[in-house]
Parts: C-alpha cells; sequence; structure tokens
C-alpha cells in the first residue's frame, strides 16, 4: 500500500515561537508529513524573519498575511496552497500552540485508514498530562457542546480543531471550512456536514497531542473570565452553528437565555447587549470583527 501523502497547516497569530517549537515536533515525527503549511496572520517582520531564520528538515512554505484574517479563512489558504502543490492529500489541521508526541499522525492516519473516516481526532492532554478531550458532543436540542469526560467515552459528534485530520474525499466532497465563524464553531460546522454527506468521524487515542488550551485567546479559562471578545463570538457563533445546521427553534431560543442569564448573573451586561447585536446584524458582527483586530470576509 502506497504511504499517504500529508499536509499539514498551521495558523500562526503572535505566537511565533509555539509555531516553532511546533514545527520542530513535526520533525521528529515517526512519520514525516510531506509538507507544511504556515500561515502567518497579521504578520510583523519580527515573525517572518524568526520564522524563517529557523532551518528545517521537512518541507514548508509560508504565507504571509497583513491582516488577521481568522483561524477558518487562514486554514482555508493553507488547504489550498496544500492541494495545489500536492493533489490527494491527507490535510492536517494542528494549532500552533500543540506539541505532537512523535506517532501522534502515524497513529491518526491508522485510524482514518481503519475506519475511512472523513475527519479523524487526536487524543488531547495539556502541558502538565491530564486528559483534555479531542472530540466533542453536541446537545440535539441546545446545540450546546461538551467535552468528554475520559478516552473510553463514545458517541461523540465531532473533532476538536486542534488536531483535526481530514481525508482526500472528505475534501472533494465537504469543501473548505465555512469562514462566517471566524474563530470557533468553524469545526464543529465540518464535521456536521461531513455527517450529512455520511463521513463518519473517528478519534485516534492513541495519537497524542499535547495542547496549551486557549492560550493565544484566553479562552479557555472558565466561567466568567473568557475574554469579551472570544466570549461574544463563541455564543454568537453557537447560535449561528445551530441556526445553519437546523437544529430546533425552542432549544435554539432557551439555549442563548440561559447564556444570557448567567451573563446577567455575573452582571456583565455590555456583554448581553454586544451578544444580541452581533446575532442579529450582520454588519454589527463584522464591525466587532473589525474592532477587535480581524478582517471578515465570509465565504459561505
Amino acid at each position: 500500500m502506497l504511504k499517504p501523502i500529508v499536509s499539514v497547516v498551521l495558523v500562526n497569530f503572535k505566537q511565533t515561537e509555539k509555531t516553532i517549537c511546533c514545527l520542530k515536533k513535526l520533525e521528529e515525527m515517526s512519520i514525516k508529513p510531506n509538507l507544511v503549511v504556515v500561515i502567518d496572520n497579521q504578520s510583523s517582520e519580527a515573525s517572518k524573519e524568526a520564522l524563517q531564520a529557523s532551518s528545517y528538515s521537512i518541507p514548508i512554505h509560508f504565507i504571509f498575511n497583513e491582516k488577521n484574517l481568522g483561524f477558518a479563512a487562514a486554514c482555508n489558504q493553507g488547504i489550498k496552497e496544500s492541494l495545489a502543490r500536492q493533489k490527494d492529500s491527507f490535510i492536517w489541521l494542528l494549532n500552533n500552540d500543540t506539541q505532537p508526541e512523535s506517532r501522534a499522525l502515524e497513529k491518526l492516519l491508522d485510524k482514518a485508514l481503519e475506519t475511512g473516516a472523513g475527519i479523524t481526532g487526536s487524543l488531547i492532554r495539556k502541558p502538565d498530562g491530564s486528559f483534555s478531550g479531542g472530540v466533542g458532543f453536541i446537545h440535539p436540542f441546545f446545540a450546546s457542546v461538551r467535552r468528554p469526560k475520559n478516552p473510553e467515552e463514545t458517541g461523540f459528534n465531532y473533532v476538536e480543531g486542534s488536531s483535526f485530520l481530514i481525508s482526500p474525499r472528505c475534501i472533494s466532497q465537504v469543501g473548505l471550512l465555512s469562514e462566517d465563524f471566524f474563530l470557533y464553531f468553524e469545526e464543529t460546522d465540518y464535521c456536521v456536514r461531513a455527517r450529512k454527506k455520511e463521513f463518519p468521524v473517528a478519534w485516534a487515542t492513541e495519537s497524542i497531542v499535547v495542547h496549551d488550551i486557549g492560550s493565544s485567546t484566553g479562552g479557555d479559562l472558565g466561567l466568567g473570565k473568557v475574554p469579551y471578545f472570544i466570549d461574544c463570538l463563541s455564543v454568537r457563533n453557537r447560535i449561528h452553528f445551530a441556526c445553519k445546521n437546523g437544529f430546533p427553534k425552542v432549544g435554539i431560543t432557551l439555549g442563548l437565555g440561559i447564556s444570557l442569564l448567567l451573563r446577567a448573573k455575573r452582571c456583565q451586561f455590555r456583554r448581553i447587549f454586544k451578544i444580541l447585536q452581533i446575532i442579529l446584524s450582520a454588519k454589527a458582527l463584522k464591525k466587532f470583527i473589525i474592532k477587535n483586530g480581524g478582517h471578515y470576509e465570509p465565504n459561505a
């Protein structure tokens, strides 16, 4: 059997040192990627110089964006570049603040080929070694999401975007990530789209990736501590995801109400106003993203 072709897509945003560390880890893989595409959002001269100054033993192509296009749009740049260079390639979307173990890619490919999965995820551990997840569950009524409690839990609905291997056939039929999420829920949406086309999702629990979760956004700090921009955008994206994918309207409304009540309890009234504003107005959403340093031109 021919060795599968694999391209890795890494998005960097003001975390150049972590990106370089991740690239060095990819050099140590038991199965090395055929290509790594690094997309540097809102690139600076310092990040360009640092990324290009290091020498690598694997092929790396850099894309330097003047603006912060967001995670989904940058990933799509990487996917298109990868497929232009290597047709019928597996695409491994990997967070730049991860440290994959040496057999992580090997075990991902084993599981993907064994199951015929459209999307395969790794087992994610925190830097202290504790279990974090790698896949997730979507509530069928509220469209809320949660991580697994342990590696034995089954029945998951999606793969987390920190380690997200897409098969060539899945990419050809499902296409690119939806850029209207900018950041968060794009991987959940992609898995739902893939499952609608009868592509299974799989979890390679022997593929271990250490992830410093939330290090780039602060999105994993806990209740009431998530930064304003990330918190508002996450709630908006969950509602957008639910509406887009046909979840019950009653559940969507109740879920939003619960989210707003929790923020009211914390006296986060500014967040409540902003969440409602960016849910109801595409123009307000674009303005909100731009005001917070992003560039937003959704593709779908």
